[in-house]
């Protein structure tokens, strides 16, 4: 080989393993708390996370003879994912359209219809019916996503971030396994507050951007992680973090938005400290001392889970819940926690 030739090879080989190494992912590294720091965050964000196609209910249709139920007719229940139509995969709510596009009526054959239920496939048979409208109806309210608000915890890195604190869940779908770990965050602007009350926790209001700011890539105890747009939320100064045994009983604040998207710092005391081994969402005990706060919202409030919790300028975990006998009163979980289930080993 010409050693022209084979000094060029070398640089292209070597500048090939330089970009693999700078392009690595920086997660999954153990790293000292003393050199982490991390980005505060405090803006409220919207929430999108893919679902299976999942049956919410049934109801009935009227067609020009009389009243049917062509979803209970075929046997479908509550929680029941709908898995393939007529041998098509079926992802989304718009997959089950467009089978209904294809279907022909005049036909009046059934629709082969898979389905998963308590971790058994069944296959079931469903007439779908003609309303008076000439519409085609399976009778069946579906769903195939969870929104709402949160905040926005910290920025790692200027790339990845953590949010909420505690995992995203539906009363309306109890099992976890039903959800795809794969959605987006959205910026949002709080529109309006209910406030609290006794028994009673309020909750933010919020318009949602129309564009994508970050993917959701893991839904897990500790919160939803994922990528941010670098130039998506306004640029703060880093704080280091502090692990347990670095918090103290007393003086904190907590970082959110209770009017558009200026985030501001309010006043909280920090009243218990559990010490935990174990991952866990309800470690820190707060109570919101902020008389202006109190004032707008009557405590914590629903939308405010993965405020950050600032202690002398250090992040050191996340609200996740409020007491509902006292909404003055709530938890967090420690930040490592949420670093942890991000990917940082934390020395």
């Amino acid at each position: 080989m010409d050693i022209n030739v084979k000094k060029h090879f070398i640089t292209v080989l070597f500048t090939i393993i330089i970009s693999f190494f700078f392009n690595m992912d920086v997660l999954g590294h153990s790293i000292k708390a003393e050199d982490i720091y991390l980005t505060p965050g405090g803006e409220t964000i919207g929430i999108e996370l893919q679902t299976n196609v999942i049956v919410v209910d049934t109801y009935s249709v009227r067609n020009q003879q009389n009243v049917v139920n062509p979803g209970k007719n075929a046997g479908l229940q509550s929680g029941d994912i709908i898995l393939y139509i007529d041998g098509k995969k079926i992802s989304r709510i718009e997959d089950i359209k467009n089978e209904l596009i294809r279907y022909k009526d005049g036909q009046n054959r059934p629709m082969n219809i898979i389905i998963k239920r308590d971790n058994k496939i069944l296959n079931k048979k469903m007439y779908p019916a003609k309303t008076n409208n000439n519409m085609i109806s399976l009778g069946i309210y579906l769903r195939d996503n969870i929104m709402g608000i949160g905040t926005l915890t910290f920025i790692y890195d200027d790339i990845y971030y953590g949010a909420l604190g505690h995992q995203i869940q539906d009363k309306n779908i109890p099992d976890i396994k039903m959800y795809k770990t794969e959605g987006v965050i959205k910026k949002a602007e709080v529109t309006s507050i209910n406030k609290s009350v006794r028994g009673n926790p309020g909750e933010k209001k919020a318009l949602f951007s129309k564009d994508n700011v970050g993917s959701i890539d893991q839904n897990l105890m500790t919160g939803i992680y994922g990528k941010v747009e670098k130039k998506a939320f306004v640029h703060k100064k880093k704080m280091k973090i502090a692990t347990q045994e670095n918090i103290k009983l007393g003086d904190a604040c907590i970082l959110t938005v209770i009017n558009k998207e200026k985030v501001e710092a309010f006043d909280v005391k920090i009243i218990d400290l559990v010490k935990q081994d174990q991952k866990d969402i309800k470690g820190i005990k707060i109570k919101i001392t902020d008389e202006r706060l109190l004032d707008i919202t009557g405590g914590i409030i629903q939308g405010m889970s993965g405020s950050p919790i600032i202690q002398n300028d250090r992040i050191v975990g996340a609200v996740t819940h409020v007491l509902v006998d006292d909404t003055t009163i709530g938890y967090g979980v420690y930040i490592e926690f949420m670093l942890e289930d991000m990917g940082i080993d934390i020395r």
